[in-house]
């Protein structure tokens, strides 16, 4: 038996070596790349052009188990052009430590765990975490030849044309079909493989074949079953020692990385947080101004059209103020890209123009060190239909006769004062910022808000647009700056002097609060919204209201250039018709909301506040004046221009949705403007709020109060006349679908639902003791109160009921909000 089993091993290990006997006979790496294009820098490569391919020299490594490290980027240099599918041309993701690692007779591309470490000197200590968790390989490929110093040559083509930006799930998952990669029609780009010094370049053309194409991809792409994209791929020396990461600081705004440190004391938290920004330094540390040893230089894409490119450029170049302020003399600059400069070449800080088929965010990113969140490359990239849809709509409330003037009500000159802005947004959060939606409410004190226009009203009743948009940065930004830049003279103590600078700019009443605070739509805060102005919401709300009064009553031919089709004028109406739709969402965080902010221990900063049940119940008048049928209505002379949609020219999302196509529905209109009052007012976490805060304070309105409010706003006396009669049901049924949208609610709470309930049951008793007015009020209320039945009563599954209003068209750039612009 023991001599058959040897027998049978000796066979089978001459069979192995048969048929693998290259692997003692690898070639040297001169060898193998004989003949081939030869291209040195961070990494050797040699270019294959006749068969498409790239070979890889892998230097030999001082650590076998660590390997040689790069910080790895991947993007697209030409992308899709569709905003809801987001691959822009231009578009990066984030940045990876690699590490180029051979195991065997392979070579791995390993990404290494960087979210889990432990910041300690003791090699064992930073061993058991990094042994405690995964790591990645990204990538693997057989060593094709080697030499006696350890140097390993790979094939890396198939590394290079592979689905790296993960384009082929951003079509799946945004309902574009099922793509993947066809290899026949892919191919590494030569003349884009590219070495440096300190960075690699390579590039792919990928094509993605699919089946059943999605309408984005049909509207963007030739023949949408075949997308191609051109990927680049990006290799980055670490950068050294020199930089000293920074604590963030809740109170700062800043942008951070985050990562667990298991070294860190046992009276200390393991979570650590540093904020983003680039390496600044001065040429004399111990000056409080200096010039610097490299300046951060940003450069504007000579894809930009005049007179846009001189705009972004004097935009971004706003920050150079900033840096001034924190002591840093000739420290930041704009300037165009260098003619053949490439875009995603780590070694430019850009502001990319790119073009899509709709209007949609504009981005501020780029190549962060995930090792200590250096920003290595900032990279903007702005939407070229975001300058057209504000000149839009400055022609809307200004007409198109003033384009081209120069004067303040100029939509051209208007425009591109909102993109100087837009640019110095973009590039901030390249610095590092995070958004500051409070900063509207005093002053205009950041680019890092997203500025309304204040538009004022003249003596004779005109709209002035000279103060539109503030110019420059603004006093947060400055401190912003100094927390994140400042540079201390040697022996100081960080911590100390970055609590001084948090502590003088809440001294000055320089709040911050961010997306969390702002965006969803039952945020609690007054201070913290969108597109907002002022430090009292209701005031402003009233303010707009009276613009949008003036803006439809001289609405007319000329919000379209000369030449247009007239039925073109319903996209121009909408921005002027929901012209306060983002001043009602502030107004609105009034009702049930709460004054809070980042405090931290010791600071001295006052725990969170109800807001004054006064200013709460104004707020609520305010709001219900909304639904009044005569700022709900439209003057007759400007319904009759908007006609029906000639040849070749489809309905958009930017129209309002009606239910009289293909004519205009300004009942519909009216019923969009009146559900978005009541969606805002019953918001299941206002609700919540509303309740409880009355629960804990009788003096606070409580959500009945706000109910009563609502349907006795609505239920008032039916007006007399048929016009307005016709838009006082339109609100009704609104406010009738909108509380029972709250008590089916699953996110409200249960008091909150049982409020709602209670609410349509008086209000069906109330509808069912008599019609009131001519017959057409009278089965309105019929129908109401069946609808009511049927709700309340719950016989069976619930019935399918049209919605009062449809969804308004976009007033933020269209596409998904999260963590962008």
């Amino acid at each position: 038996m023991l001599l058959t089993s040897l027998i049978g091993l000796t066979l089978a290990l001459q069979a192995a070596a048969a048929d693998k006997p290259e692997q003692a006979l690898l070639p040297s790496v001169a060898s193998r790349v004989s003949g081939l294009e030869k291209r040195a820098g961070l990494l050797t490569f040699h270019l294959d052009r006749q068969r498409g391919r790239v070979w890889l020299e892998v230097p030999p490594a001082r650590d076998p188990d660590e390997g040689s490290q790069f910080l790895y980027v991947e993007g697209l240099l030409a992308g899709l052009g569709s905003n809801p599918v987001g691959l822009d041309r231009g578009q990066i993701g984030p940045a990876h430590l690699v590490a180029l690692r051979r195991v065997g007779g392979k070579i791995l591309v390993e990404e290494i765990n960087l979210k889990f470490r432990a910041l300690s000197d003791d090699p064992q200590e930073r061993r058991s975490v990094r042994e405690s968790f995964a790591r990645s390989v990204l990538w693997g490929g057989d060593v094709a030849a080697e030499d006696a110093d350890g140097r390993a040559l790979v094939d890396f083509t198939s590394f290079l044309v592979r689905d790296a930006h993960g384009s082929a799930e951003s079509l799946e998952r945004t309902g574009q079909g099922a793509y993947a990669v066809d290899p026949e029609r892919s191919a590494v780009d030569p003349a884009a493989c590219l070495a440096f010094p300190d960075n690699v370049e390579l590039e792919a053309t990928l094509t993605f074949a699919g089946k059943k194409p999605g309408p984005d991809v049909s509207a963007t792409v030739p023949a949408a079953v075949s997308v191609t994209l051109v990927q680049h791929h990006s290799f980055l020396r670490l950068p050294d020692e020199g930089y000293r990461p920074r604590r963030s600081d809740p109170r700062a705004g800043f942008n951070a990385i985050f990562f667990h440190d298991y070294a860190a004391p046992l009276d200390a938290p393991i979570e650590t947080r540093w904020i983003v920004r680039h390496r600044l330094e001065k040429l004399d540390p111990k000056a409080a101004r200096s010039r610097v040893k490299r300046p951060i230089i940003y450069y504007v894409d000579r894809g930009a059209p005049e007179p846009v490119r001189s705009a972004l450029v004097e935009g971004a170049g706003w920050w150079a103020k900033a840096f001034e302020e924190a002591g840093f003399l000739d420290a930041f600059r704009v300037e165009l890209l260098p003619e053949g400069a490439h875009p995603l070449d780590a070694r430019y800080n850009m502001i990319q123009w790119v073009h899509r088929s709709t209007r949609g965010w504009s981005y501020g990113g780029g190549v962060i060190d995930p090792r200590t969140g250096e920003m290595i490359k900032g990279h903007v990239s702005l939407g070229s239909l975001r300058v057209r849809q504000d000149r839009l709509l400055f022609e809307g409330l200004a007409g198109t006769d003033r384009t081209g003037t120069g004067a303040p009500d100029d939509p051209v000159r208007l425009a591109l004062a909102r993109i100087r802005q837009l640019a110095a947004h973009e590039v901030g959060h390249t610095l590092g910022l995070a958004h500051n939606f409070a900063a509207s409410t005093y002053g205009r004190a950041s680019v890092m808000d997203y500025p309304a226009p204040l538009i004022d009203i003249t003596k004779d009743v005109q709209l002035d647009f000279s103060s539109a948009y503030a110019t420059g940065v603004g006093v947060w930004d400055i401190q912003a700056i100094r927390f994140a830049y400042a540079q201390f003279p040697p022996g100081a103590s960080e911590p100390r002097e970055l609590e001084a600078i948090v502590k003088d700019g809440l001294a000055r009443g320089l709040v911050f609060l961010t997306d969390e605070d702002a965006r969803p739509a039952g945020a609690a805060h007054p201070r913290a919204s969108l597109w907002d102005n002022g430090d009292d919401p209701v005031a402003a709300l009233e303010h707009a209201m009276k613009v949008r009064a003036i803006a439809l009553r001289r609405f007319g031919e000329d919000a379209v250039g000369p030449g247009t089709p007239l039925a073109l004028l319903q996209e121009t109406l909408v921005p002027v018709y929901l012209h306060h739709r983002y001043q009602l969402e502030a107004a609105v965080k009034v009702i049930g909301g709460l004054d809070y902010t980042y405090a931290v221990r010791g600071d001295g900063q006052p725990p969170a506040r109800f807001i004054e049940p006064e200013r709460q119940r104004r707020a609520l008048r305010t709001v219900l004046g909304l639904l009044d049928p005569e700022s709900l209505d439209l003057p007759e002379p400007l319904v009759q221009l908007l006609l029906p949609r000639p040849l070749d020219h489809p309905p958009n999302r930017e129209m309002f949705k009606g239910r009289s196509d293909p004519v205009f529905d300004p009942l519909g209109a009216a019923a969009t403007a009146a559900s978005m009052v009541v969606r805002a007012l019953l918001q299941p976490e206002r609700a919540a709020r509303l309740t409880d805060f009355h629960r804990r304070d009788a003096s606070q309105p409580g959500l009945r109060e706000v109910l009563d409010a609502l349907v006795a706003k609505a239920f008032a006396k039916v007006p007399a006349d048929t016009r307005r009669a016709a838009l006082s049901r339109a609100v009704q049924r609104a406010v009738v679908e909108g509380i029972i949208d709250l008590s089916v609610d699953a996110r409200a709470p249960a008091d909150a639902r049982a409020a709602a309930d209670w609410t349509l049951a008086r209000l069906r008793e109330q509808l069912g003791k008599g019609p009131e007015g001519g017959e057409e009020e009278s089965a309105h209320r019929a129908l109401l109160a069946a609808d009511l039945a049927r709700h309340l009563e719950r016989r069976g599954p619930e019935q399918a009921r049209p919605p009062a209003a449809l969804d308004p068209p976009p007033g933020s750039p269209i596409g998904d909000e999260a963590g962008v612009d």
